[in-house]
């Protein structure tokens, strides 16, 4: 079998060393070189609790994360899923050296259009598409809206500066001001070390007209200032969507759809690091039955989906100061508060619990 990857971001990365290791004989296409070109904020959430540690790459775990509602409320996430902030060019140059060594052939600088697409379609058996979104594909099918139909816009900052006070932790601040159609929308801050961070805001689009929309670029300039980082140093700059439901077809033909491509990102916060890793591995696993791959995929997402449409409706239905109470009693150090918060947002509680609870099913990492 011969099979071609686009794109050497963490999906086509994970597809690649995964053919690899069944000695299938693969081709890694990516547009620029490997790890170039990165918007994103580098922190890799675990959400589905089985992602191997990253290695080389990995900056630290994070242990506590602020959310921000009218006050700042800690909370120590990794007592539920790993979070690790990431160094994603080190991390993706790594993963591509082992992919190498075990005979994949990268081409670097070798971007797909839809013509040369067709030319794959014919040359290989499987092409895995983690091209991103749009995808390579769906330009060539003329499904590229469906990327925009539940999506999250974002625009980010790389920043040298003072991020003493917050360090080693990252924070989540939700606006107050956006309304119920634009939500979910909050601003990040995940600092690197102490004078590095990657700082930016995002919302949704989701059936909002273009005259509605907020201008992300003068959004962030309001959080700097609010963040008091107007005087840092501005070393990177870049954005985009991030799809917030999974396509409603993956493979197309001999195309299998992986990661971003496939719509894998969460419609809460945008991530999906874990999902593309996740996603590249089973497209392997199930080639040749593409029913079975997104079988499978529905059913790891399951729980996590439940939850995170549980917390959008949140956002979307309560005044601030109702959400600003929700924050303090999940986060609250008291059992008692935590149970009468519960109580209250029983659907909250229950898909938690679920998601919490839901069996540990690890794919065979091929890193």
């Amino acid at each position: 079998m011969k099979i071609a990857v686009i794109g050497a971001g963490p999906g086509g990365l994970y597809a690649a060393l995964a053919a690899a290791r069944k000695n299938i004989a693969v081709d890694l296409f990516e547009k620029r070189n490997v790890g170039e070109g990165i918007v994103c904020g580098e922190c890799l959430f675990d959400s589905l609790n089985v992602m191997p540690r990253p290695g080389e790459g990995l900056v630290r775990p994070v242990d506590e994360i602020l959310l921000q509602g009218r006050r700042a409320y800690p909370f120590p996430l990794s007592r539920h899923r790993p979070l690790w902030m990431l160094d994603r060019r080190t991390w993706q140059r790594q993963l591509a050296r082992r992919a190498a060594a075990l005979g994949v052939r990268i081409h670097e600088n070798a971007a797909v259009s839809g013509g040369r697409l067709k030319q794959l379609r014919e040359d290989y058996d499987w092409i895995l598409d983690a091209s991103g979104a749009p995808s390579v594909t769906s330009r060539l099918y003329g499904f590229a809206r469906e990327y925009f139909r539940d999506c999250l816009l974002a625009h980010q900052v790389v920043l040298e500066g003072d991020f003493g006070a917050l360090w080693p932790r990252i924070k989540f601040a939700f606006f107050e001001d956006l309304p119920a159609a634009l939500q979910p929308g909050y601003y990040w801050v995940f600092p690197k070390d102490r004078t590095h961070a990657n700082v930016g805001v995002v919302c949704t689009m989701q059936k909002t007209p273009r005259s509605e929309r907020p201008d992300l670029k003068k959004k962030l300039a309001e959080v700097l200032r609010r963040e008091g980082l107007t005087g840092a140093s501005v070393l990177a700059r870049g954005g985009g969507i991030a799809t917030g439901r999974m396509l409603p077809r993956l493979t197309l033909d001999n195309i299998v759809l992986v990661g971003d491509a496939a719509g894998l990102t969460s419609a809460l916060h945008g991530g999906g690091i874990d999902t593309a890793c996740l996603s590249g591995a089973l497209a392997v696993e199930t080639l040749g039955d593409p029913k079975r791959y997104e079988e499978i995929l529905k059913r790891r997402l399951r729980e996590k989906n439940a939850l995170e449409r549980i917390a959008i409706r949140k956002m979307r239905t309560l005044s601030f100061e109702q959400y600003d109470r929700l924050l303090g009693g999940v986060t609250s150090p008291s059992r008692f508060v935590k149970l009468a918060t519960g109580l209250r947002h029983l659907d909250m509680l229950c898909a938690t619990l679920r998601w919490f609870k839901t069996r540990k099913e690890a794919p065979d990492w091929p890193a």
